[in-house]
């Protein structure tokens, strides 16, 4: 049986100066795909512990967490909530991208000059970068350059090479639009990308104190790799098995074959998109409607672009399986991330007496952290 060290380091989330490294039990950690993982734990206050000032190294909202497996970064998110438990306090924290649910766009930003007061481009400015990584490159150095709005997170990586994909937008300020969710809603769109923060250690250098790095980073046209080159195969049954259990359903409820996208604007001047799976329509599926809202989308192609995208994140949204597999068993934790393509095979048993096999591609992970053997949890969605 394999074992793991987890080390949980407490930093202040604007210096990113180590408070202290605490113990923590029953802790459990996700990573999502375009999403924000959370993590949950328990500090325990003792003789041990309490010398290392757990209140003040764990404050919420102010607080970074580092989790730390075998000396590898494998979760890094803020504290946000805390509160006492038998034997010490528990804490919740959200990935770093949960910073930006609490920032917003203040003053209006556009790609679109006649929009704005000032044409100098963000940050000086109120004008965007038209290709889409550039305008989530814009947002965060919004959010950034105000005072006390910077968390350390670089956004280097977002000034390469362009995704060649233009987009015209508007963010009122008025309306105080959330940034995490105007890049969330960029990035859904038809050729739109995955996107997310990549933490890890710095090398040591110069016998200075090892450091952390925090890099903000789109993927296009996706994260991760398809199976074909990933190579990873989760089985359950013979003498490979990986998959301790696992639940692979199918949905028709939040499924539709039609959907209309409502951008801003009241009455017949709304923006609107209607757009139809044709493909399942022709083949035999019935008409399943349902309408999505998107504040602040004034550009008819970006509500076309929205609109297409949940559709067929909709269309897909009868396969939602789940599979527990062990952290030590090949493919080992470590070795897939959230956007990577696997193949699942279930051989022959009771519950599935013909068994089951498909390409399916890693939607979330999600561990609860042990010494001994882990549990890891992977959602999956369609390719």
């Amino acid at each position: 049986m394999a074992e793991h060290t987890y080390t949980f380091l407490f930093c202040d989330l604007l210096t990113d100066e180590l408070l202290a490294e605490l113990p923590m039990s029953g802790v459990s950690y996700s990573t999502e795909l375009n999403g924000i993982g959370v993590l949950k734990g328990t500090i325990p206050y003792s003789e041990e512990t309490l010398p290392l000032g757990p209140d003040a190294a764990s404050t919420p909202a102010r607080t970074a967490l580092y989790v730390d497996r075998d000396g590898v970064i494998v979760w890094a998110g803020i504290v946000w909530t805390r509160e006492l438990v038998k034997g010490g306090k528990s804490i919740g924290a959200a990935e770093l991208l949960s910073y930006y649910e609490k920032r917003h766009v203040k003053a209006t930003l556009s790609t679109d000059t006649s929009m704005v007061l000032n044409p100098a481009y963000v940050p000086d400015g109120q004008r965007l970068y038209s290709d889409q990584k550039y305008i989530v490159w814009s947002l965060l150095r919004y959010a950034h350059v105000q005072p006390g709005g910077n968390i350390g997170i670089s956004t280097n990586s977002l000034t390469t090479a362009a995704h060649g994909v233009p987009r015209n937008v508007t963010y009122f300020g008025f309306e105080r639009p959330q940034i995490f969710k105007s890049i969330a809603e960029l990035a859904a769109a038809d050729d739109g990308f995955d996107f997310g923060v990549e933490v890890g250690w710095n090398p040591v250098e110069n016998n200075q104190p090892p450091t952390r790095y925090k890099r903000a980073r789109t993927w296009f046209p996706r994260r991760g790799r398809p199976a074909s080159e990933s190579g990873l195969v989760f089985t359950k049954g013979g003498p490979a098995s990986s998959i301790v259990d696992f639940d692979w359903p199918e949905n028709g409820v939040d499924m539709a074959t039609e959907i209309s996208g409502l951008g801003d604007g009241t009455g017949e001047a709304k923006v609107t998109s209607v757009v139809q799976d044709t493909e399942r329509l022709v083949s035999g599926w019935p008409l399943l409607e349902d309408v999505t809202t998107y504040d602040g989308v004034i550009d008819q192609a970006q509500l076309n672009g929205l609109t297409a995208a949940e559709l067929t994140a909709r269309s897909n949204a009868q396969v939602q399986p789940w599979f527990d597999v062990m952290a030590d068993a090949d493919p080992v934790f470590g070795s897939y991330e959230v956007g990577d393509e696997a193949l699942f095979a279930i051989e022959p048993e009771p519950r599935m007496p013909a068994g089951r096999e498909g390409v399916l591609r890693i939607m979330s992970i999600d561990v609860t952290a042990s010494s001994g053997p882990e549990r890891v949890r992977l959602t999956c969605g369609a390719v």
